[in-house]
C-alpha cells in the first residue's frame, strides 16, 4: 500500500489513553501502547505512531475523542 505524504502525530498532553485509535487501526503496529510519562495529566498509557508503518489513512484522527491526534508531514527518510 502506498504511503501518504502525511502521518499521524499524537499529543501526549492530550491523549487520555482510551485506545480508541487502536480499535480502528487498519495496519498492524501503526500505533503502539507506551507507558505514560509522569508529566501526562491523566493517562495511564499513551499511544505512539510508528512513522515507518503509518499509511496516513486518518482513521485514528477521526475517532480520537480528545483531538489528541493530528496529521503532520512525513519525515524525510534518513
Amino acid at each position: 500500500m502506498a504511503k501518504s505524504k502525511t502521518i499521524a502525530a499524537i499529543s501526549a498532553d492530550l491523549c487520555s489513553g482510551c485506545e480508541a485509535c487502536l480499535s480502528v487501526m487498519p495496519h498492524k503496529d501503526c500505533i503502539v501502547k507506551l507507558d505514560a510519562p509522569s508529566s501526562t495529566p491523566f493517562a495511564m498509557v499513551v499511544v505512539d505512531v510508528q512513522n515507518d508503518k503509518c499509511t496516513g489513512c486518518t482513521l485514528c484522527v477521526r475517532i480520537c475523542p480528545w483531538d489528541a491526534i493530528t496529521m503532520v508531514p512525513r519525515p524525510d527518510p534518513l
